[in-house]
């Protein structure tokens, strides 16, 4: 997010440290529950399907990379959808 949002420019001083601390506490919050939703989406993948269906697979790893990218893949585009397009969050 802090790539997309850029620095945090707003100004230290007075009434505005308040919507300087608004602007960072948010980036954590928000990163951290998306952070939560795509790593117990992947662990349950990984745990409930992929260790079944890839024991003895010298491929494992890649799947496992991919199926962490495509978890993340979705979760952004439900995020996308939720925040933009219902307007939800």
């Amino acid at each position: 997010m802090r790539l997309v949002l850029g620095p945090n420019d707003v100004s230290e001083d007075g009434l505005w440290y308040l919507l300087h601390l608004f602007f960072d506490i948010g980036l954590l919050h928000v990163g951290f529950w998306i952070g939560v939703a795509i790593a117990s989406c992947f662990i349950l993948l990984d745990v409930l399907y992929l260790q079944k269906k890839l024991k003895n697979n010298p491929k494992k790893t890649r799947i496992q990379l991919f199926s962490l990218l495509g978890v993340t893949a979705l979760v952004a585009m439900v995020h996308y959808i939720l925040e933009k397009v219902l307007d939800v969050i």
